[in-house]
């Protein structure tokens, strides 16, 4: 038999798991705690705990709540982290977000990078975020021993921006729990309608509402146009919390003509996203960069069709299921949405099944059962016999 290697995965970044981050966290670590060939620990926030119920205190490493601020938490990685390391007897480190790399762990280390937005959005950060990561995170991920990339698109961009090895990154796309992410029952359906007042049918776009990275202003732009050319009654639902820039996304919305169809429920529980999507006449998704994208496949998974940017990894992740449009061209959303609409009957169950088919390659089991490769490749430990 193998040695079971001891991995500390940071969760000191998962925003109570509600960022894309926290979700890959959570959904990793608590599928790795069963492995018998590692032995995972957590660094983590104890108000996150309830999200790691199978991690007792002996695998769960605090990290004070007084660090919970960006600087403060960038400290605590690169100040405390590494004496924690060498005390704990960890064998490897696992960051799963490219701001948190340590810099010197003196241990191997292993990053995940969602994306490399910093570069392609440079309006996106302010000054010094920005400069963060264009300048200091690629020489960070330089120092790593193995990179994580969830797309081909990210690893692409690691490979211009950050000037790594391609040999040195492994790609893992993001997963989905089949269980919650399927076509829901009508009944369910109509429970749901009821209890949330959707009574028209409406088109949904699930992202966090952050101004300009996210695309909001230009898809109310695009909805506009739309019913201004049908006598459809369609809402739009913008789901998500508010975030950098909400404010301008509020008030797009309040002057917007059809502002009493424009719905903003907030922040949606995971429970009932699902309801969400299958609910939908489609998922509307025009963000102008994502590493990945997880509503993209969580709403095929669900047997709703996708309109989506063409940007980013999102191609990749939507495949030949999606109708695509250039996320900067509103005149090119408003023709994805016309043709929505256009698809006759039988059009558009084959989209559902292409979009059901594509949906079941991703998989956080697998996902999970790759990752944990990574960290016995990384340190060269042989699979048992």
């Amino acid at each position: 038999m193998s040695q079971r290697i001891k991995i500390l995965l940071s969760a000191g970044m998962i925003q109570s798991g509600l960022s894309g981050v926290g979700r890959y966290v959570v959904e990793l670590a608590n599928r790795m705690r069963s492995f018998d060939t590692i032995d995972l620990h957590i660094a983590g926030f104890d108000a996150d705990r309830a999200l790691f119920p199978d991690f007792d205190d002996a695998h769960w490493l605090s990290i004070p709540a007084s660090a919970t601020s960006g600087v403060k938490n960038v400290l605590w990685h690169q100040v405390k982290l590494p004496r924690l390391l060498r005390q704990h007897g960890y064998d490897l480190l696992h960051i799963p977000s490219y701001r948190r790399i340590v810099a010197c762990p003196k241990i191997p280390q292993l990053v995940t990078i969602h994306d490399c937005a910093p570069f392609r959005l440079r309006d996106k950060y302010g000054l010094l975020r920005g400069l963060f990561g264009r300048q200091l995170s690629p020489w960070l991920a330089r120092r790593c021993n193995a990179v994580i990339s969830v797309s081909h698109f990210t690893k692409q961009d690691l490979v211009k921006f950050y000037k790594l090895p391609s040999e040195q990154i492994e790609v893992v796309h993001n997963g989905l729990s089949r269980d919650v992410y399927c076509p829901q029952q009508i009944e369910d359906l109509r429970t749901f309608r009821a209890k949330h007042g959707l009574e028209q049918p409406y088109l949904i776009y699930v992202s966090r509402l952050e101004h300009p990275g996210k695309n909001h202003v230009r898809l109310i732009e695009a909805y506009e146009d739309f019913r201004d050319n049908t006598e459809q009654a369609i809402q739009l639902v913008l789901g998500g919390a508010p975030w950098h820039g909400a404010e301008v996304i509020q008030k797009r919305v309040a002057d917007s003509p059809y502002a009493k169809d424009i719905l903003l429920p907030g922040f949606m529980e995971e429970a009932e996203l699902p309801l969400w999507y299958a609910g939908a006449e489609a998922l509307v998704f025009p963000s102008l960069i994502e590493g990945f994208g997880l509503p993209v496949v969580e709403a095929l998974a669900c047997g709703v069709r996708v309109v989506s940017s063409d940007s980013g990894s999102l191609p990749e992740v939507g495949g030949e299921a999606a109708i695509y449009f250039d996320p900067e061209s509103v005149s090119g959303m408003t023709g994805a949405l016309e043709m929505l609409y256009s698809e006759s009957s039988e059009q558009i169950q084959q989209r559902i099944e292409r979009g059901l088919k594509h949906a079941s390659l991703f998989d956080w089991d697998i996902a999970a059962k790759l990752t944990c490769q990574r960290y016995r490749d990384t340190l060269k430990v042989k699979n048992p016999a």
